[in-house]
This record gives C-alpha cells, structure tokens and sequence, in this order.
C-alpha cells in the first residue's frame, strides 16, 4: 500500500466527522429556534376598521392615537425620516419610511405621515442635516437625531402600506371585498376606496400597489 493510499483512508474519518459535526450543527439551529410571535389578525391590511367612536385601526395602528414610537415597536427601528418641499422650499411635509417590514409572511414597505405644525415643520427644515434634489426637482431634508426624538412622541396621520407582491383583482376582491367606488385621478391611475376600512388603494399595473389608510378615505 501506498503512502498516498495510507493518508486517503486516514483522511476519511475527519471528513465524516465534519459533516456529522455540521449535521448536529444544524438540527441544533432548528431546535432551539426561537418560537415566532402568532399572528394579530387585526393586523392584516384587509382587517382595518373603524371602532365605534370613529377611530381608525390599521396594521396594528391608530390612526390620530398612535405615535411614530408605536410604528417602530411594531415594526422595527430601521426607518428614514425626512421632509421633502418643492424646489422653491413650499409645500412642505413630512415622513417616516420604512423600507422593510413584516406583518406576518407580507413583507411590505411603509410610509408614515406625523401630524406636525407648520411651526415645526419650518424649524425641523430650517435644522436639516444635509438637503438633495430629486430629478422631479423634489428636495429632500435629512434631519438630525436631535430633530428625530421630538418627532417620535407625534401622532400618525395616514399609513401607506406597499406590498413587495402585486396583488391581482381576484386577490383584492378575496382578500378587501369590492371596492365602494372606484376614480381616476391626477395621477391617472385608478384609486380603489374601501370605506369600511379607510382604505384608498392606488392600482399601478407597472409597479406595486400602494394602500394608504387614512380617516379621510370614509364617507360621511
């Protein structure tokens, strides 16, 4: 026997024990993987409602009640904060983006609108961090950390919840029921209102839809 044949058959042994090491490795993973938080149906962007004194629920919010520190709970600290204005610094407004979450297998992005006062929001813009220009000529304020706490405690007014998966018609009308009226708009785009839910869904066949949940959106 060779000595190369002597070192082969020595070498067998530390390649089963590496992958029997690996093996355990990973049943250990899966066994002592932590258990996932059930699901709250309420939650799920087809379950929005309004309570008996008026106010609206959606994603696990209040629409009014809760605040940006609610949102982030719920969904996590990775978000973007920023006021955007027009190219001469009017129409100025606020938003909280996070670009990445789960409402139990949905995985979506969601926008977040504070409610602020024009005092604020002017003396937010006026401590912005750095500022850019979009093509469409759209400024955007990055703001301090500073600037960022004192929003965290400001009620939300509207949720914009976009799903990574194009939802079908056969999928909405499953899902949400028929809508109550349906309109094109400046956008030309169709807008989808559910009022039951508060629900304004804005179909775009060219890129996901966007449902935004606003105390608007019902009739008187």
């Amino acid at each position: 026997m060779t000595s190369k044949q002597i070192d082969k058959k020595k070498s067998l042994p530390m390649f089963w024990l590496v992958l029997g090491g690996s093996i355990l490795g990973l049943l250990v993973i899966l066994l002592f993987q932590p258990d996932r938080q059930a699901i709250d149906r309420s939650h799920l962007p087809w379950n929005a409602q309004f309570d008996e004194s008026g106010k609206l629920h959606a994603l696990g919010l209040t629409i009014h009640e809760s605040s940006l520190a609610d949102a982030m709970a719920l969904y996590g600290k990775d978000v973007e904060i920023k006021i955007f204005s027009d190219k001469d610094e009017s129409n100025k407004s606020l938003e909280a983006y996070f670009p990445v979450m789960y409402i139990g297998s949905i995985k979506a992005a969601l926008a977040v609108k504070l409610e602020i006062t024009q005092q604020e929001l002017n003396a937010a813009y006026a401590m912005g961090k750095t500022i850019t220009t979009n093509t469409s000529g759209t400024r955007e304020v990055e703001l301090y950390n500073s600037e960022i706490e004192k929003l965290l405690s400001k009620s939300i007014t509207s949720l914009t919840l976009v799903p990574r998966n194009h939802l079908t018609d056969r999928a909405i009308s499953k899902r949400f029921g028929e809508p109550d009226h349906k309109e094109i708009q400046s956008d030309h785009l169709p807008h989808w209102f559910f009022d039951k839910l508060g629900l304004e869904m804005i179909i775009d066949q060219e890129g996901p839809e966007a449902l935004q949940y606003t105390t608007k959106s019902r009739l008187p």
